[in-house]
């Protein structure tokens, strides 16, 4: 029997035909506006412009803060949330790299570090300011910090934001080495650990994420200022980071910087309002 020689060309179609395939029942099983039907909770949507995938989360009333740990915390009160999207990681330095490539920012410090450069860590090192210029590129913003803290709690009164809500070294990349925790002075590529039920990773550790909220005293209110982008003063950060010990990744804790400084250990998680489907 003769031997068949497929030409180049074909099995170069033959691959992206397959490519496309897949991309597109990837996309078949994510939500779209096109599908003429709300989100069910847990979907996930694809953010064309910069690629994150976000995952749709249900609204609800939650208990935010606390009456037992830091000032800043107190009081307890009830939030109402209106379902929204959240980012299901953190913005990689992939992702902020093709950003850059389009828009003539300022290139980050650990972009071009030997430990922090992998495409799938998360960017960090992050300006408030460079954070909401990379959002309102992608046509998202920053969630938050009820929001940031309703689904970390995910809806079962988590004390930390780990995927079970244990403060456990083996479920986060925090400060040092321990289990699965095998990170030591770096950052865990994204997904590195397991989600929590909403489905969202690495909200616990990793690096800390800016939220839109203005660093202001309880009980919250969206309505009372604390939400203008506008306004020049500290912006709240969640989460903890890989320099932090596993305690400043209790869900309640708030850490808070100053917008036009440069902070090491702070990245990004987008997050973006209810999509019109009708």
């Amino acid at each position: 029997m003769d031997k068949i020689v497929i030409p180049l060309k074909i099995i170069l179609l033959i691959v992206f035909f397959s490519f496309y395939h897949t991309q597109l029942l990837i996309s078949a099983e994510m939500w779209h506006p096109d599908k003429k039907r709300a989100p069910y909770p847990g979907e996930e949507y694809l953010n064309i412009q910069d690629g994150s995938i976000l995952v749709w989360i249900p609204g609800g009333d939650f208990l935010m803060g606390s009456d037992n740990n830091d000032m800043d915390e107190k009081p307890q009160h009830k939030v109402s949330i209106q379902g929204f999207w959240f980012g299901k990681f953190e913005i990689t330095n992939k992702q902020y790299l093709s950003y850059l490539k389009v828009n003539d920012e300022t290139f980050p410090p650990y972009l071009d570090s030997q430990n922090m450069s992998n495409a799938m860590q998360p960017i960090t090192a992050i300006k408030y300011n460079e954070a909401i210029k990379y959002v309102e590129w992608a046509n998202l913003r920053l969630p938050t910090e009820a929001e940031w803290e309703y689904v970390a709690s995910a809806g079962k009164h988590f004390l930390y934001a780990t995927s079970n809500g244990a403060k456990d070294k083996q479920l986060a990349n925090c400060w040092g080495k321990n289990g699965n925790d095998t990170w030591l002075e770096m950052t865990a590529p994204v997904g590195s650990f397991p989600e929590n039920p909403y489905g969202i990773f690495d909200l616990a550790c990793n690096v800390w994420e800016w939220t839109s909220s203005l660093y202001h005293s309880y009980p919250y209110s969206q309505r009372d200022g604390r939400e203008d982008i506008e306004t020049k003063y500290q912006r709240v950060m969640r989460g903890g980071s890989w320099q932090f010990p596993i305690e400043y990744a209790r869900t309640t804790h708030r850490h808070h910087f100053a917008m036009h400084l440069r902070y090491d250990f702070v990245g990004i998680r987008v997050a973006k309002s209810s999509i019109p489907w009708k």
